[in-house]
């Protein structure tokens, strides 16, 4: 986290705002933002030891604890909530019912009964509550929001977003890629969370750009999934895609795609009745003229406003645009993009897709919760996806002793070595048709350089998989055996061969005086 040498003025008020952090392994990422927004973090709370280690390093005098009720106690003005997905939306009628305002991290709630009880809740209490959706505020999503309100791109016909992120070792790790303890334990809900709950980073920048919001959703399923990843008992986990369509307000429709699979892809295409643009790895491109055959040209969109000191904090500036948010309403009441009401419509799309997934494709209506009579019509839904007993871990309930006990290490090990076998045997297949062949060179020495690594973890993968045979924890260990190419690997004659290919290729590409 990036110090920021000089607090500038942001708001015109010397208010301050007492600040809490309920998890602090996300949650730690705001603190450097907080300071110039007149926030100042006095308490913390987190149940990890390390994580409260950590937070006492930067607040040496605030108070932190293990405790919820005993954080809650404290005088604080405001919470920053950053625990366990599930959990938000009762960790935030927590903090409400305590006199808190809440700035909850993605999603806002869990079910659709749960999103009934906190809209009523926030209403009651006049507190305020702001989602901490922070993707629609990068430089060129806010670029492109004002624009839109500008007019230059008419109406929304069509539009493809993309929040595509293998992190298959975030099922094994805390956030800051320490291994979950007990180490039979995966993490509390990111190694079993089917993906579309997970639809705010894609759905969002559509909702600020265009100024629409969703009112039905549909979605299939897809079956094929990654190695190494747990599953529910009905099959559902996080290593797959899940795309879904949403029709938006204007009646316009949205590609929403979301999942892990075998390309990390943000691709961003919005078409409108005037103008289109396409956002990806060659930056931002414009197809101006409300013609298909209209010239497309690359800009370079800059920051607006408090853009330029918004892009020295965390997630390219939009970190501190969900807390300026935040603080602006609890200063001057003027409302922010992901208010209670935002936040209901960007997160009950993805319950409604999981729901539409399983029903064959099915057409789920965005119900509208700013209309009572609409979130009536919710109030006892309570519909989720099973649940993985991750109390019991991924032994069946067993608690090991010996090398099993270390699961979670050995997995975070096979998570980060196992490809590098693969990468290397399968870009040699190809190897011939590369345009640039010396690009071959890094990936055979990134095999070399981790062998003993990789030889170290393949055995002690081995080891838990024969000590606990039909146990998930095997499963997902051998799934990433063999994408690792463990009979290969281990093989007496892989590592001089490979030392030898390496060499070779370093004579062949070695440049040139």
């Amino acid at each position: 986290m990036a110090r920021i040498a000089k607090i500038p003025r942001v708001f015109d008020t010397d208010r301050r705002i007492r600040l809490g952090i309920w998890g602090l392994g996300r949650g730690m990422n705001f603190f450097d933002t907080c300071t110039f927004l007149n926030l100042d973090v006095v308490a913390g709370c987190d149940f990890n030891a390390h994580m409260r280690d950590d937070f006492r390093r930067h607040c040496p005098g605030a108070f932190v604890t293990a405790d919820a009720a005993e954080f809650l106690a404290q005088d604080i003005d405001a919470v920053v909530l950053a625990t366990f997905c599930p959990a938000h939306a009762g960790d935030a009628m927590r903090c409400l019912q305590a006199g808190k305002h809440v700035l909850s991290e993605v999603t806002a709630f869990h079910t659709l009964a749960e999103g009934v009880k906190l809209v009523e809740e926030v209403e009651k209490c006049g507190r305020v509550y702001h989602l901490a959706e922070n993707y629609p505020y990068s430089a060129a999503n806010m670029w492109l929001a004002n624009r839109w309100r500008e007019g230059l791109f008419g109406e929304l016909i069509y539009a493809e977003y993309e929040y595509v992120h293998e992190c298959r070792s975030l099922a094994y790790t805390y956030i800051d890629g320490k291994p979950v303890e007990p180490g039979h334990h995966p993490h509390n809900w990111r190694s079993w969370q089917e993906f579309h709950y997970y639809c705010t980073h894609s759905l969002g920048p559509v909702m600020v750009i265009t100024g629409t919001r969703p009112t039905r959703v549909e979605a299939f399923a897809c079956k094929p999934r990654l190695a190494g990843y747990l599953a529910t008992r009905d099959g559902l986990g996080m290593g797959t895609m899940t795309p879904s369509l949403i029709h938006m307000s204007n009646g316009g429709v949205l590609r929403n795609l979301m999942g892990a699979t075998t390309n990390d892809s943000h691709q961003q295409r919005i078409w409108g009745t005037l103008g289109a643009y396409e956002s990806g790895h060659d930056g931002l491109k414009l197809r101006l003229g409300a013609s298909g055959q209209s010239p497309l040209m690359t800009v370079t969109p800059v920051w607006e406003g408090l853009g330029e000191l918004a892009a020295k904090t965390g997630h390219g500036g939009g970190d501190f645009w969900t807390l300026y948010y935040f603080a602006r309403e609890i200063f001057t009441g003027e409302k922010g993009p992901f208010d209670i009401y935002g936040a209901a419509d960007v997160t009950i799309p993805g319950i409604q897709a999981l729901r539409s997934s399983l029903d064959g494709g099915r057409p789920m209506e965005v119900p509208d919760f700013r209309n009572p009579a609409e979130r009536a019509r919710y109030r006892t839904d309570d519909w989720e996806q099973e649940r993985y007993p991750v109390a019991r871990g991924v032994f069946g309930g067993v608690t090991p002793v010996g090398p099993a006990a270390k699961f979670t290490t050995v997995m975070k090990e096979m998570v980060a070595y196992a490809p590098l076998y693969r990468a290397y045997a399968d870009w040699k297949k190809v190897q011939s048709a590369l345009a640039r062949p010396e690009e071959f060179l890094p990936v055979a020495a990134k095999l070399l350089d981790n062998h003993g690594k990789l030889v170290a973890a393949y055995r002690a993968a081995r080891e838990i998989v024969a000590a606990q045979p039909e146990t998930d924890g095997a499963r997902v260990l051998a799934e990433m055996l063999d994408v690792g190419g463990e009979k290969t690997v281990l093989a007496p004659g892989f590592l001089p061969a490979l030392k030898k290919e390496a060499a070779a290729l370093r004579r062949k590409f070695r440049p040139a005086g």
